[in-house]
Parts: structure tokens; sequence; C-alpha cells
């Protein structure tokens, strides 16, 4: 077992309206962040890949997610979203999300391109 207080959690920062901490166990397998959306992310009419299955759970706030494929989802406190590590995404609104991710995030997973 490992426990984390808040401050343990590796500080990151995707951008200005993307951020948060990661908690992660060093197995690879799983981890899990603790992100704040205060905007778009990614911005600028572009999508983001994680190459994980990713889930995240609406903890403050209200916001959305978008789709390449054109799905639109309006999420608040509660809301529970599942994402697969294909699907290209993005977030909006002002709102903080807790997110497991598995495999663990791997930041030479994640890519960002433009909107087609």
């Amino acid at each position: 077992m490992k426990k984390w207080t808040d401050e343990e959690g590796e500080e990151f920062h995707n951008s200005d309206v993307c951020y948060g901490r990661e908690y992660a166990p060093g197995s690879g397998t799983i981890d899990v962040a603790k992100i704040s959306i205060r905007g778009e992310f990614p911005a600028g009419g572009r999508y983001g890949c994680v190459g994980t299955h990713e889930m995240a759970v609406v903890i403050r706030g209200e916001g959305y997610i978008d789709t390449k494929a054109g799905e639109h989802v309006d999420l608040k406190v509660g809301d529970v979203v599942y994402v697969e590590p294909t699907e290209w995404f993005r977030w909006g609104g002002n709102m903080d999300l807790i997110v497991p991710c598995g495999p663990a995030f791997d930041p030479s997973r994640h890519k960002i391109e433009e909107m087609a």
C-alpha cells in the first residue's frame, strides 16, 4: 500500500489552463491525477490523444469534453467520463477532475494535433 498527501503529488502544467498533480505508484500500470481545467485544452482548435485508458470524475465546477469525431458532452459535478486510448478529445470549462489512467500516463504517448 502507498499513501500520498496532496503536496506529495508531482506537480505538472500542461498549459496555463490545464494543470494539477499526479500520483503514481511507480509500477507503470496505473496512476491518478487531480487536474484543473480553466478554459479549453488543448486550445486553438486542437485535440489531444493520451494513449491510455482515461476516466475522469468531475469534483468541482462544470465544463465539457469534445471529441474529434464530433461528440460533445456537457459535464457537471458527479459526472464520470471514459476516454479510449486512441480517441482524440479536448476539455473545456472551469472544473476540477480526478483522472485515473491505465497504464499510467506517459507524456511520450500524449499527442496533440490540429483540428481536421
